[in-house]
């Protein structure tokens, strides 16, 4: 497991997800909805909403997804273990995981067959990596 899977894995569940309700950076909202609009371009079954929005510069971000496993970025690590916690934002977390978004949906991302990594997303040991990397 690699630093850029976590950004990767929070592209997935964005371009999956039925639904958004968002609650965190206004930076980082701003930057995931230009790379959605990038990513329509080039494959315009991509569809996804943002259901709420509320923006605040707190250091925590929470997106909540209909039919997929939430995700927060922040300093404090989410109790659950069915939650993607990718740790403190920062300008290369946020050009990670737009990046991601545009890449996966160019590739046809939800909906093509071998066009990404199958394997299966392991929080627990996602979670042991970003700790690691804070000491």
């Amino acid at each position: 497991m690699n630093r850029i899977m976590g950004s990767r894995e929070l592209a997935k569940r964005i371009l999956r997800s039925r639904g958004i309700i968002y609650n965190g950076s206004p930076t980082l909202l701003k930057e995931i909805r230009n790379s959605l609009l990038t990513a329509t371009d080039s494959n315009p079954r991509i569809n996804v909403v943002f259901e709420s929005v509320l923006e605040n510069d707190s250091g925590f971000t929470s997106l909540k997804f209909m039919g997929v496993e939430g995700a927060v970025i922040g300093t404090s690590e989410p109790p659950g273990m069915d939650t993607l916690w990718l740790g403190k934002e920062t300008q290369d977390l946020t050009q990670e995981i737009t990046s991601s978004i545009v890449e996966l949906a160019t590739a046809g991302y939800p909906g093509c067959s071998g066009c990404v990594d199958d394997m299966d997303w392991s929080e627990p040991l996602w979670r042991d990596m970003v700790l690691k990397d804070r000491e």
